[in-house]
């Protein structure tokens, strides 16, 4: 899926061939994420086939060079790539929803609020499991460690999701 909504997106920005999509996808989804050059070509052809995207060969610049394809996204592709960014089922994953809250500029609002809600959702279970797990006796101040630390990040986040729901409510009240 990551691989999915990466190339759309980057092909929403315009036509692109396959080494400027792995070479833009870092500044899309960070650098600690890539695109998996053997996964491109093979999500590519079929995107391609899915109707997502069309592709058309471009000469290349250097004599003697072989044609290279461009891939330009279609109307599909761009309600897929939507559906795929405010898809509530992001939330309950962490790299999933971080690559859909970076296209958050994609879906309406409405569309927003509930990734967000469902991300608050989340958080809430992940605060009860984590708070089952201090209720028990800890074994080692490594494992006391891990679960604040654990909990300060849950809590930190919880702070920032609200905080980007009242940006995105203040979005909202603005539009006409």
């Amino acid at each position: 899926m990551v691989n999915e909504v990466v190339v759309l997106a980057l092909l929403q920005q315009g036509p692109r061939h396959g080494y400027r999509l792995l070479k833009e996808a870092h500044q899309l989804i960070g650098p600690e994420e890539t695109l998996d050059p053997k996964r491109l070509y093979p999500t590519l052809r079929r995107l391609e086939a899915e109707g997502r995207i069309v592709s058309h060969p471009e000469p290349s610049a250097l004599p003697g060079r072989p044609a290279r394809k461009v891939y330009r996204l279609t109307a599909e592709g761009t309600r897929q790539l939507q559906a795929l960014v405010a898809d509530p089922g992001n939330a309950d994953d962490r790299r999933r929803f971080f690559l859909a809250l970076a296209l958050l500029d994609l879906v309406p609002p409405a569309d927003r609020r509930r990734l967000l809600d469902q991300r608050l959702v989340w958080l809430d279970r992940e605060r009860e499991r984590l708070g089952s797990i201090a209720a028990r006796p800890v074994r080692t101040r490594w494992s006391a460690a891990v679960l604040a630390f654990q909990t300060e990040e849950l809590e930190h986040e919880y702070r920032w999701i609200r905080e980007l729901c009242a940006e995105n409510e203040a979005d909202e009240a603005r539009r006409p």
